[in-house]
């Protein structure tokens, strides 16, 4: 019998949000490179940050399904019930990552370069959105720590 993975149970959720760290280290260093590729005049080199941009916010995207699935709970509750006391900071987060995602689509499939004002709005919310994603981390960071079970709970 196969066993099922959930993402809400377990380790899974953990090791999703653990995945997530050096992906969006990967594409945070891609669009700077890229950002810094198009001030010189080497279009092969530009060319070949943007396509790594690409591959790694294709695996942003896709782990950050993944994230938002397993705390799909999390945005039910916002739905159902308004902001009252949730995370500023997650929905921030959220909110910067879909304008970050459509404005990328946009960039890709309908813009030439990255110089244009999509090109540089998407540059500029992906700085915003460093700082961020930081906060969120570094605000989180115990609780995965320990739901990945590296740091023993305490019994006090």
């Amino acid at each position: 019998m196969k066993k099922k993975i959930s993402l809400t149970k377990g380790k899974s959720i953990f090791i999703i949000d653990l995945i997530l760290i050096p992906v969006f280290v990967l594409v945070i260093y891609s669009g700077l490179k890229l950002h810094a590729a198009g001030k010189v005049d080497n279009h092969d080199i530009w060319e070949y940050w943007a396509h790594y941009h690409i591959i790694t916010g294709v695996l942003s995207i896709f782990f950050g399904w993944l994230h938002i699935k397993a705390h799909w709970g999390w945005y039910k509750g916002l739905i159902k019930k308004g902001v009252g006391n949730k995370s500023r900071i997650t929905l921030t987060l959220s909110l910067l990552f879909l304008i970050e995602i459509i404005t990328g689509i946009i960039l890709v499939i309908f813009i030439e370069g990255g110089n244009s004002s999509v090109g540089m709005w998407h540059y500029r919310l992906g700085l915003v959105m460093i700082l961020i994603i930081l906060i969120h981390i570094v605000s989180r960071f115990s609780l995965l720590i320990r739901g990945l079970g590296w740091k023993k709970k305490r019994n006090n």
